[in-house]
């Protein structure tokens, strides 16, 4: 239950917290009646996650293909980086367009801001909800799923009352710091969506990397990192709005231009919109937790043995074939005269033994983990399931040639030192 609502969660947050800024500063700046187009992108997404993912299980198409993720990534990243640009255009005269309350922005009359949000809000939430619908379905055909359910269902619900409080809660913030904390929130989601188009391309060998490049992308697209700077997404705006929890001298004080009753209506609307402050944060703190033990699971977890150390004898090495019968992967270590290389070893399911080196071919040689009956990646968390260990191609570890004598894994030196330029880059 718990890691349905901490999946859900971080699946929805992310597009709860950019749909609830978005709307917040519609409101802000007297632009609701836009806020229509990004309703209608939710719902288009939600109809369309559902579709997608029915559509994904009767053809049997992968949700995590590569390169359908990392085009619905660039398109996110795209639409996100033009929306910034176009909230630093319509917010240079922020102030006027709020004391007019206009409904339509300045220089940009036409259907180009609807479209632009419609299509900005379907992107964000239809890849999180194909992913989420599939991971529901999932569980419903799992035992205890009735529980799993539940803790997804909560982690959704979670997930949109923390967009709800997003924009009720903005309604004090000063202007100019919510707009350059939302820009910053929007360029940092940037980054994090092109790191992860970037990383989906180039497993295809669609995008030239170099494992340098790929450091960096991996550290970025890798799921404690990407939790890390969810927090700090859903963290900058809240606290913006700590400043205003506080009364300013004279926020309640009866003005000359206004009557009694006006006073006590503007005092009340003062006292609710700090009540809703103080709700989005605590809301959020509570959310923080399970996205912090989240953080911790996915360093401590996994199942990560130590390299055994191998002595080669007559130009080959030879290995044990009893110990792999327990399924988990096992780990190997041999010192070469430029560089010690590592290598896996496993059981599939079906009996066949793979071998592979503790390396793929485009990500740096920080080797792998595994998680029940899939292999992680270290350096960017891609998941590879065992079957396809021994097949090459993207975050795979690269293939080994072995043979079998006499319960014996039987691998030749010759080609385990060939290997070795791939663990000193």
């Amino acid at each position: 239950m718990v890691e349905a609502l901490v999946i859900t969660l971080r699946e929805g947050m992310e597009a709860a917290l950019v749909v609830g800024l978005i709307l917040a500063y519609l409101n802000r700046t007297g632009r609701a009646a836009h806020s229509r187009y990004v309703y209608a992108g939710v719902l288009l997404a939600v109809l369309a996650s559902l579709a997608g993912a029915a559509g994904f299980s009767l053809i049997g198409l992968d949700p995590e293909n590569e390169v359908l993720e990392g085009t619905l990534l660039a398109l996110a990243a795209v639409l996100v980086a033009t929306l910034v640009i176009w909230m630093w255009r319509a917010s240079r005269s922020v102030k006027q367009y709020v004391e007019a309350r206009l409904g339509a922005l300045a220089g940009e009359a036409g259907p180009r801001p609807a479209w632009g949000l419609l299509g900005f809000t379907f992107f964000m939430v239809f890849r999180e909800g194909v992913e989420i619908v599939l991971f529901l379905a999932a569980l419903s055909l799992t035992a205890g799923g009735l529980s799993q359910l539940i803790g997804a269902t909560a982690g959704l619900g979670l997930a949109a009352l923390f967009g709800f409080l997003i924009i009720k809660g903005s309604v004090r913030i000063d202007l100019r710091r919510f707009f350059g904390i939302t820009s910053l929130v929007l360029l940092v989601l940037v980054i994090r969506l092109l790191a992860g188009s970037v990383h989906e391309f180039s497993e295809v060998g669609l995008l030239p990397t170099t494992p340098a490049e790929l450091s960096i992308v991996g550290f970025i697209v890798k799921d404690s990192t990407s939790i890390v700077i969810l927090l700090v997404l859903v963290l900058l705006p809240v606290l913006a709005m700590v400043p205003g929890l506080h009364s300013r001298p004279g926020d309640e004080a009866a003005r000359p231009e206004e009557g009694s009753a006006e006073r006590r209506k503007r005092v009340a609307a003062l006292r609710q919109a700090r009540r809703w402050q103080m709700a989005v944060i605590g809301v959020t703190l509570a959310l923080v937790l399970p996205l912090v033990w989240a953080v911790y699971a996915a360093e401590t977890s996994g199942y990560r043995p130590q390299p055994d150390e191998i002595t080669p004898q007559g130009g080959q090495v030879r290995i044990a074939l009893d110990p792999l019968e327990d399924g988990q992967l096992h780990k190997f270590l041999y010192h070469g005269q430029q560089a010690d290389v590592r290598f896996i070893a496993i059981r599939k399911e079906d009996g066949e033994i793979a071998v592979a080196l503790d390396v793929c071919s485009i990500c740096p040689p920080a080797g792998y983990h595994q998680e029940g009956d899939i292999v992680m990646c270290e350096n960017c968390n891609a998941p590879i399931n065992v079957g396809t260990i021994g097949e090459s191609g993207g975050c795979n570890p690269v293939p080994l040639a072995f043979s079998q004598e006499s319960g014996e894994l039987v691998i030749a030196t010759a080609d385990l030192d060939a290997a070795q330029g791939r663990f000193t880059r």
